[in-house]
C-alpha cells in the first residue's frame, strides 16, 4: 500500500509544528493581525478583522516588508497617521472580577515616525485607548519626550518609565494588565514601568469586544507604522513576556516569534494550497 501524499504532508507538517515547541509566544494568544497584503491589510490571522477609523486615508499598507521574517511578523506593515485609529476585537471575556475585561496582554511591533501633540514641552503620541470611540477620551498608554530620541512610556495615572528608549526606531511593545494588581509595560523584553494596577472596572479595564489603538482625543499621537499585533485574554508575566524580545540592542531584525501549538498547525496549514487525498 503506498502512502499518500496527504499522510506525507500532514506528517511533515506536524514535524514543523514540532519544532515549534520552542516557542516564545506564550499560550491563549486571542488575536492575531500581520498586514500580510494590500488586499488583507486588516485581516485577522487569529480572531476577527481589524477596522479603521478613515478607510479612506488611515490605514496605508506598505510592503511586502522583507526587514523582518518570517514567522509572524512577516507580511507588510501598516501606517496609521495622527487622529485616525485602528480598532481591535481582541475577543475577550470579562474578567478579574468585574463586568470588564481586567485582566489581560498586547503587544505591537511599532515604530513612531513623526512627532506627537505638543505639550509643556513635552510629545506625547497615544498607543492605546480603552473608550468605546477611539478619539473620545484620552489616551491609555503614551510615549513622550522632549525628543523621540529620549521617550519614555506610561500615563498620568502610572507615572512613567524612567528607563529610556529610541521611539524613532523600531521595538516590540508589550503592556500587561491586571487592575486588582498591576499596569506592567515591557519594551523589547525588558520591564519599563511597573505600577499598581487603577482599580477593577476601572480605566484600564476593556470591553470584550473593542478597544483602540493609536487615538486619542486631542491629537496627541503620532504617525507610526505597526507591523505586528496580538492579544491574550490574560495578564502575562515577566517570565513570559521576556523571551518574546524585539529588537535587541537595537538589532536590525526582531526576535521571530514562534506560536506555540495547536495555532502553530493552523497557521502552517493555511499557508498551504488544499491537498486532494489521493487513495493508496
Amino acid at each position: 500500500m503506498r502512502t499518500s501524499i496527504w499522510t506525507v504532508s500532514i506528517v511533515a507538517l506536524l514535524v514543523a509544528a514540532g519544532i515549534a515547541n520552542a516557542a516564545n509566544v506564550p499560550a491563549g494568544v486571542t488575536g492575531l493581525w500581520r498586514f500580510q497584503t494590500e488586499a488583507d491589510k486588516l485581516t485577522a490571522t487569529m480572531g476577527v478583522d481589524l477596522t479603521t477609523s478613515n478607510a479612506g486615508n488611515s490605514a496605508w499598507f506598505s510592503g511586502p516588508w522583507t526587514v523582518i521574517e518570517p514567522e509572524l511578523s512577516d507580511g507588510g506593515v501598516v501606517q496609521e497617521r495622527s487622529w485616525d485609529y485602528l480598532t481591535v476585537n481582541p475577543s475577550f471575556v470579562a474578567n478579574g472580577g468585574g463586568s470588564y475585561v481586567n485582566q489581560y496582554t498586547v503587544a505591537v511591533d511599532y515604530v513612531q515616525t513623526s512627532d506627537g501633540g505638543w505639550w509643556e514641552g513635552e510629545q506625547y503620541n497615544s498607543l492605546f485607548q480603552t473608550s468605546w470611540d477611539g478619539n473620545e477620551n484620552d489616551g491609555d498608554l503614551f510615549i513622550k519626550g522632549p525628543d523621540r530620541a529620549n521617550s519614555v512610556i506610561g500615563t498620568g495615572d502610572t507615572g512613567y518609565s524612567t528607563l529610556t528608549y529610541g521611539a524613532s526606531k523600531w521595538h516590540r511593545i508589550v503592556w500587561s494588565v491586571d487592575n486588582s494588581s498591576f499596569f506592567r509595560v515591557y519594551v523589547d523584553g525588558v520591564l519599563f514601568l511597573d505600577a499598581p494596577g487603577q482599580g477593577v472596572d476601572g480605566r484600564f479595564s476593556l470591553y470584550p469586544d473593542r478597544f483602540n489603538l493609536f487615538a486619542d482625543n486631542s491629537w496627541e499621537d503620532a504617525w507610526g507604522l505597526v507591523g505586528t499585533v496580538a492579544t491574550w485574554n490574560r495578564a502575562l508575566s515577566s517570565e513570559e513576556i521576556a523571551p518574546m524580545g524585539g529588537w535587541i540592542d537595537g538589532a536590525a531584525t526582531p526576535t521571530k516569534l514562534v506560536i506555540p501549538e495547536p495555532a502553530t498547525l493552523a497557521l502552517l496549514l493555511s499557508g498551504l494550497p488544499l491537498l486532494r487525498r489521493r487513495r493508496a
